[in-house]
């Protein structure tokens, strides 16, 4: 299966169909995804996310995100973070691809940046919001289905993840609060393990941009495994709040459910454009 070159015309929900047909015929593949977060580590500025406060890009931005998604990257201290970051945005093979800001993101500069590290080439690159806003729900039936028929596998994620539903049976292999500043030992245990996963092994990793990390250095030794970033899309299937990004309010019922959700459809962001 030979992989789209015309990504003048990309589409997403081909993009996502092109995936998913990997996994059904059993084709390794590694996915990991650079948004906005990753690309302000690239650009090595300071970054952090506070409980009700994040800092991003020189400015200081008001938000509420869950004490799950703190996290801190200081260009002073966290050097290493962002050397291993950047090994994994310019490595380049046949079966490992790369999410990458798009036009709808609003971001020229960052989308410029990893065409860069791409060697100034598109091949293998994608949507960095490929499973998310107008494919989420799209995303949610392919894995679901996908997920009960496989059945096993390894979910990387936070501390606090039960794994319920299609994942019970997965073994999760967990990470801390601000994995950034001890991401060493992790990498460490979770290669010792995942290196030594049978052939076709199928590892799920919501664990933000420790996943691009892991990704690389696992595809370095067993390119014969299935690496994929889900990111927030399957956070109830992990016992994880649901209600943390705008793509979220696509799952809601009730009167709310259904204004938040026409809400969102009819917005900028909700449409990926490549």
């Amino acid at each position: 299966m030979s992989y789209p070159t015309d990504f003048l015309v990309k589409e997403p929900k081909t993009e996502l169909n092109y995936f998913f047909n990997l996994l059904i015929d059993n084709i390794p593949f590694y996915f990991i995804r650079f948004s906005d977060g990753e690309t302000e580590i690239l650009h090595n500025r300071y970054l952090e996310i506070r409980s009700c406060e994040t800092e991003f890009n020189g400015k200081v931005i008001k938000t509420t995100y869950k004490e799950l998604d703190y996290k801190k990257f200081d260009p002073a201290i966290n050097e290493d973070f962002r050397n291993d970051l950047l090994k994994s945005a310019e490595f380049r093979k046949n079966n490992f691809y790369k999410g990458i800001p798009t036009r709808h993101n609003n971001a020229i500069e960052d989308t410029e940046l990893m065409i860069q590290l791409n060697g100034g080439s598109l091949t293998n690159l994608t949507f960095s919001d490929l499973f998310l806003n107008s494919n989420y729900l799209r995303f949610r039936k392919l894995v679901l289905n996908y997920l009960l028929k496989r059945k096993s596998g390894y979910i990387i994620g936070n501390y606090r993840s039960k794994l319920i539903g299609p994942l019970s049976d997965f073994d999760l292999l967990t990470i801390p609060d601000n994995v950034f500043s001890d991401y060493h030992k992790y990498l460490e245990l979770h290669l010792e393990i995942l290196c030594n996963s049978p052939k076709g092994t199928l590892v799920l990793s919501s664990a933000s941009s420790y996943t691009n990390i892991l990704g690389y250095y696992l595809y370095c030794i067993r390119p014969d495994l299935t690496f994929i970033d889900i990111g927030t899309s399957l956070n109830d299937y992990l016992s994880l709040p649901l209600n943390t990004r705008f793509y979220h309010c696509l799952l809601e019922n009730g009167v709310k459910g259904l204004y938040r959700k026409i809400k969102y459809i009819t917005s900028d962001n909700y449409k990926l454009l490549w």
